[in-house]
């Protein structure tokens, strides 16, 4: 008996456009707080939030690190970060 073995598993589906649906949110999600930034808030501070939140927004959707979407590389860096770390030293005999 053959089964179908699946090829491509590492692959998301494209749901809107060329985009998936983990980059279509945090595009969509950055683009409503963006939005009622600039619906509530004072223009200058509208200006000063943008583009750092547009940079991220980007750099989650888009970026990979060896291979690796940020929002993992970024998870790793908070974990290691708030983790403790643990040193033990063996004294080595010769």
């Amino acid at each position: 008996m053959q089964f179908n073995v699946p090829q491509f598993l590492e692959v998301e589906d494209k749901i809107v456009g060329p985009l998936t649906l983990k980059q279509f949110g945090y595009l969509g999600g950055t683009g409503a707080i963006l939005f009622f930034l600039y619906q509530y808030a004072e223009f200058w501070l509208f200006m000063l939030a943008s583009i750092p939140l547009t940079l991220f927004a980007l750099a989650l959707a888009f970026l990979k690190i060896n291979g690796r979407p940020f929002i993992t590389i970024l998870g790793a860096s908070i974990n290691y970060i708030i983790k403790g770390r643990m040193f033990i030293w063996k004294k080595n005999r010769i």
